[in-house]
């Protein structure tokens, strides 16, 4: 309501958000439900390689429309999906450390805030 001049993106690695729950919380607070929910990007990611590309082509997004919130459902669970054995913890840890940096860059670049 404050700061409306821009979309949300909500990046899904968990399975647990449901678009159709915005309309009841929106007509909660007397809020055009479709309106918001134009407003909302929502994206399932199935590994980390998707969710890191799907990054990428979002900052390519953010650089020709506002966007004020994104939010990771989860940006851990992906990498422990991925990366199981123990072997893989090393490279488990650079390619979380990648993803959280590419993270950081889009922040600081777009002034969007980021919920993880």
């Amino acid at each position: 309501m404050h700061r409306g001049n821009g979309k949300v993106v909500y990046i899904n690695a968990e399975g647990t958000f449901h678009p159709d729950r915005i309309v009841p919380i929106a007509e909660r607070f007397g809020m055009d439900a479709g309106a918001i929910l134009d407003n909302i990007i929502y994206a399932c990611v199935y590994t980390y390689e998707h969710q890191y590309n799907f990054l990428l082509g979002l900052a390519a997004k953010m650089s020709e429309v506002p966007f004020r919130l994104m939010i990771v459902d989860s940006v851990t669970a992906l990498f422990r999906v991925d990366f199981s054995r123990r072997g893989e913890l090393a490279e488990r840890l650079q390619k979380l450390s990648q993803m959280l940096s590419l993270l950081i860059k889009i922040v600081e670049e777009f002034n969007v805030t980021v919920f993880l």
